[in-house]
């Protein structure tokens, strides 16, 4: 059974299984059964005429089951699969995001630096503020005017195709500071203020200045470092955070040497995907967290970043932080009806959801032993039935890749 998280199983289990002859060899009774049973789920009336799917054999790479796998489809919240590789193996799950407080231009004025903590708590920021206080009344400054250096990205604009109200209903304007789970136009100003609430609970007589870019010269008057990207990354993917996407994508534009914009991030995201062996040409990236109704992936570019990712241990994260059926975050009350329910605890995917647009790409070891990666891709979803009776229907098709249905 998969429990919560994996827990690192990609590596040790692939190898092992390889080692043993457990995977490989010629078609099994079992794929054939798989490739029977995904023609027959795809034919469910929930899923309508535009639905795509494509199943793979993790350790051979061979393709199980096929129903449109290379067309270009909406993938909503699956594109955060995407956004996970792509930073994992461009930052490594071990980076820490910095937030500081750096010296102004004048002794009584000082600067806070946000740095893209996607996960900043008011903790975090009462913590900066202490070692802040302290380290000012060690230099004998007990008043200060508190700039923000928010510069690291850009002024914030809408991704193209987010929908008129998307932002900030469902996600923030895009800022490198900003305490996780806020959605507003201006996160900045929530952890500028709780900064200065912070100094002057410590005894700083402080106020809020102005928007500055910190200078060349400053010196580092304090920094926290307290959130890992593997957390992030759980996190994003387990309860589908879009805020957590968005800069996300803007860091990997960042370590690719890309300005930190809508088109850098597509870009050096691309780039990223290339070296992890998956095809790009017909992916379109437009934001990180799949709000944008003109994201458009193949079921099969998701299925190679999801093998890729079971058999890389820098991606370990991405395996780990997928939901569970049945079990923990966007997939808990997923696959509660047969015939889905006999894969609850057996399969880890993303979800995702627009308006006509259901997906879910995951993977799940079967009984065989084999690991398999999956991907499904419901677009223009029919008005006629409920979105529970496609979601079923989905998680139906994921039970018999699993192969318990």
């Amino acid at each position: 059974m998969i429990s919560g998280r994996l827990g690192g199983v990609a590596a040790a289990v692939l190898a092992a299984a390889l080692a043993t002859g457990l995977l490989g060899g010629p078609a099994s009774a079992s794929e054939e059964r798989i490739d029977q049973g995904v023609a027959a789920g795809m034919r469910a009336p929930a899923l309508g005429t535009d639905a795509t799917i494509h199943v793979r054999d993790v350790a051979t790479d061979a393709t199980l089951a096929d129903d449109g796998g290379d067309e270009r489809q909406v993938p909503a919240s699956t594109m955060k699969v995407i956004t996970a590789a792509t930073s994992l193996a461009t930052l490594g799950e071990a980076h820490r995001f910095s937030t500081r407080v750096m010296t102004g231009p004048e002794p009584e004025r000082i600067v806070l630096v946000g740095g893209g903590d996607p996960l900043l708590t008011r903790s975090d920021i009462a913590d900066l503020a202490s070692r802040t206080a302290r380290k000012l009344r060690d230099a004998s400054v007990t008043t200060v005017s508190v700039d923000v250096d928010d510069f690291l990205f850009p002024q914030p604009t809408d991704a193209e195709g987010w929908a008129p109200g998307d932002r900030p209903t469902y996600a923030a304007a895009v800022r490198p500071l900003a305490f996780v789970g806020e959605y507003s136009n201006d996160t900045v100003a929530s952890a500028w203020s709780a900064f200065v609430q912070g100094l002057r609970a410590k005894g700083i007589d402080a106020r809020a200045g102005e928007r500055a870019v910190v200078g060349a010269d400053a010196r580092r008057i304090a920094v926290i470092r307290p959130h890992t990207l593997r957390q992030a990354v759980e996190l994003m993917l387990r309860v589908s955070e879009n805020n957590v996407a968005e800069v996300l994508f803007r860091h990997v534009a960042l370590a690719q040497g890309y300005p930190a914009t809508w088109s850098g991030a597509s870009s050096a995201a691309k780039e990223v995907l290339r070296t992890l062996g998956a095809a790009t040409w017909r992916l379109r990236l437009v934001d990180g967290s799949g709000l944008s109704g003109r994201n458009r992936l193949t079921a099969t570019s998701l299925t190679e970043v999801l093998d890729t990712a079971l058999g890389d241990p820098r991606l370990d994260a991405l395996i780990d932080g997928l939901p569970v059926a049945g079990r923990t975050g966007t997939l808990i009350n997923r696959f509660a009806a047969p015939p889905a329910s006999c894969a609850r605890g057996e399969v880890a995917a993303k979800t995702g959801s627009l308006t006509g647009v259901s997906t879910l790409a995951g993977v799940t070891q079967g009984k065989d032993g084999r690991w398999r990666s999956f991907a499904i891709m419901v677009n223009q979803r029919p008005a006629g039935y409920p979105t529970a009776a496609t979601s079923l229907a989905i998680d139906s098709l994921a039970a018999v890749v699993q192969g318990c249905a």
